[in-house]
């Protein structure tokens, strides 16, 4: 089994940037829905206000471009410890669990407070009860404010149909609809092992039978949503396959960027326009799998400072500015009773103000949560490990 290895110094810092703009197009699209009308009800349709309404509305398609990227980050270093021989669940599970838990359960505390605070304030019941025209929250937060639906969020079982819920999908906690893709994620974590155990040809008869076994309850277990968009998510773990790019020269490099880069941008407005579809989730899913191939042998140009701190900070509070913004928004409309505007510098200078107050707790919750996941883990890690090997 041919696997590559991590990418390099400047490829990483470019895959950091693209997780960063990632987690920050989602928090904008929820601005645009929340804090402005729809495109159809605004009058001023003039091309910087359609490109603005554009950018604002890819929500979506961003999480396409994460389900890649995990894939090809954590996909890859399964591959890697399976090649290596140093493969153990018991390591992976804390990576995953570690990185998952530290900021999920501190998200879903504060969205809850924040829900809790904002619907019992006076003019707010349109917003939290989904008659607010939000795209969003069209649901009753009242609804799914509860300590079954909480803790079904905590056991990443969103999303999925279970007995106890009369067979219909566990909602989101709270307002947090953002919270969707997070179950996604996290089946994918379990099923992707599996799915290197049946395959891989160092692997026993039994342990085939075992994993296959595995993948069909999987299967029938998530249904058949997580399951086929899961295809994106494979598609970032197969860049470990892929030999190095065609490109030597520095001008074929160059080309290879701009086509790449070109493509991707097609790729989104083309899921957008055709939203709600697998297949153009699947295609965007092979664009910007495309665009991490070239990225990793065709931009390895030495880089500004600036530009490496940035994409490095911007990936580190990524999950977490992912996780918390979504309340917070809801909250900060509800508090200040913000309505939807129209396109204007009014309504623009609002809407950035929302921005910086909602990065500014984000960046509290990382600084508090998040950038603590490494020491949690060794505090955690005596305790799943054997002594010896923690």
């Amino acid at each position: 089994m041919k696997v590559t290895g991590p990418p390099g110094e400047s490829p990483s810092v470019h895959l950091d940037a693209l997780r960063g703009i990632a987690a920050f197009s989602v928090l904008l699209s929820h601005v645009r829905d929340f804090f402005f009308v729809d495109y159809g009800a605004s009058a001023r349709h003039n091309p910087l206000t359609s490109a603005a309404y554009l950018v604002g509305s890819l929500g979506h398609q961003w999480v396409i471009v994460f389900f890649v990227l995990s894939g090809y980050l954590v996909g890859g270093s399964v591959l890697r410890s399976v090649r290596t021989g140093g493969w153990s669940w018991r390591a992976y599970l804390l990576a995953r669990m570690s990185r998952l838990y530290v900021v999920l359960l501190p998200a879903l505390l504060l969205g809850g407070a924040l829900d809790w605070l904002g619907m019992y304030r006076a003019g707010t019941e349109a917003i939290y009860t989904g008659n607010a025209g939000l795209q969003s929250m069209p649901f009753n937060v009242h609804n799914t404010l509860t300590w079954p639906i909480l803790a079904g969020n905590s056991l990443f079982l969103q999303t999925i149909r279970l007995p106890w819920f009369g067979h219909n999908p566990v909602p989101t906690f709270g307002s947090n609809g953002a919270l969707w893709s997070l179950s996604y994620e996290f089946w994918y974590y379990l099923a992707f092992p599996l799915l290197v155990f049946l395959l891989a040809r160092s692997q026993s008869s039994k342990m085939r039978v075992l994993s296959c076994l595995g993948l069909l309850a999987w299967g029938w277990f998530v249904g058949s949503n997580i399951a086929l968009l899961g295809l994106t998510w494979l598609m970032g773990a197969l860049i470990a396959f892929l030999p190095a790019f065609p490109a030597r020269r520095p001008w074929t490099r160059g080309l290879a960027i701009a086509i790449a880069m070109a493509l991707f941008g097609a790729g989104l407005v083309q899921g957008k326009l055709q939203e709600s579809s697998l297949w153009s989730d699947l295609i965007l899913g092979l664009v910007v799998t495309l665009m991490i191939w070239v990225t990793l042998d065709c931009a390895t140009t030495p880089l500004p400072a600036f530009y490496v701190h940035m994409a490095h900070r911007a990936a580190r509070s990524s999950y977490t500015l992912y996780l918390v913004h979504v309340p917070m928004l809801i909250f900060l409309k509800a508090a200040l009773h913000l309505p939807r505007a129209y396109p204007g510098w009014h309504g623009y200078l609002v809407g950035a103000g929302v921005l910086a107050a909602t990065v500014l707790y984000a960046q509290l919750v990382y600084e508090a949560f998040e950038k603590n996941t490494d020491r949690v883990r060794r505090w955690v890690r005596p305790y799943v490990m054997s002594r010896q090997a923690a």
